[in-house]
């Protein structure tokens, strides 16, 4: 029985490394979907908190769903580099910052970092089940999807640069792993970005909508550590450095406050936690 946490992770990375491309256009599918049903669904009426406006919101979906796409099409095409260029990497080459990255591979960190990704975005169904924000439960998934969606299309798009993910640089790493494509698409990390979007779009909402909670200060604790936390699984994994998880948290924070700005009343728009709400003149 002491084996059995060893062969469902085994089982998880197995798959997960498998299908890596199908996982990934699933999760874009996921994404993409939900905010698809946003857009259509913006004649709904307006609820106290996110206010929606049809015109905006149909052009920044259109224009994030084409960013979004283009960036993930152009992604994939990337070829893997030849085994001669491969065997040439010298990890002496990486600043000694994120040099401590090429010593990583895990597949549990892998595995372990795809469930955190995933609870992260499942856990915006709070909204739907509290009582108090059940109404408002569509003008949040809206506002939060964008802020997914800008931030994968900025990852993806910035990953154009192809820069070497560490596990490149690590001779205990299979050269059938390092002939992957996506070996080439380190910075920033998606995962990370993803992760830090909707933990802060989701403590943003919770306090536009739920500011007497005494759980708020909790809330903010969660949604400062996970993307932390998914960082440093990226970076065990052999996956990423430390310069793409850091750009990746900082990118995702900025997404969430930009639409959580964008959907308030002027008169609400604060950048939460940071300072205090402004006051009207």
């Amino acid at each position: 029985m002491q084996n059995v946490p060893v062969v469902v992770v085994k089982v998880l990375q197995f798959k997960i490394l498998k299908i890596n491309y199908k996982y990934s256009l699933n999760k874009s599918g996921f994404i993409l979907g939900f905010f698809l049903l946003a857009i259509i669904g913006l004649h709904a009426q307006q609820q106290v908190g996110y206010q929606l406006n049809k015109e905006r919101d149909i052009a920044l979906g259109a224009g994030l769903g084409t960013m979004f796409l283009t960036s993930y099409y152009l992604d994939r095409q990337v070829k893997p580099l030849p085994d001669a260029e491969i065997l040439a990497l010298r990890r002496e080459d990486i600043n000694r910052f994120d040099r401590i990255a090429t010593y990583r591979y895990s597949g549990v960190a892998n595995a372990t970092s795809d469930l955190l990704l995933v609870g992260s975005i499942a856990i915006k169904a709070y909204f739907i089940v509290n009582k108090k924000t059940r109404k408002n439960a569509f003008n949040i998934g809206v506002v939060s999807l964008q802020s997914i969606a800008l931030a994968q299309g900025l990852a993806n798009t910035c990953k154009l640069t192809l820069r070497n993910r560490p596990l490149m640089y690590n001779e205990n790493v299979p050269m059938d792993v390092k002939r992957q494509g996506f070996n080439r698409l380190s910075f920033f990390s998606a995962h990370t970005v993803t992760v830090s979007a909707a933990c802060f779009s989701f403590a943003y909402a919770y306090q536009t909508y739920l500011p007497e909670s005494k759980y708020k200060n909790v809330i903010w604790f969660y949604a400062i550590t996970a993307p932390v936390v998914e960082g440093l699984l990226r970076v065990a994994a052999g996956k990423h450095y430390f310069t793409d998880t850091i750009t990746a948290y900082v990118v995702g924070f900025g997404t969430s406050y930009l639409m959580h700005r964008l959907h308030l009343p002027k008169k609400k728009q604060s950048l939460g936690f940071l300072i205090k709400e402004p006051v009207n003149r």
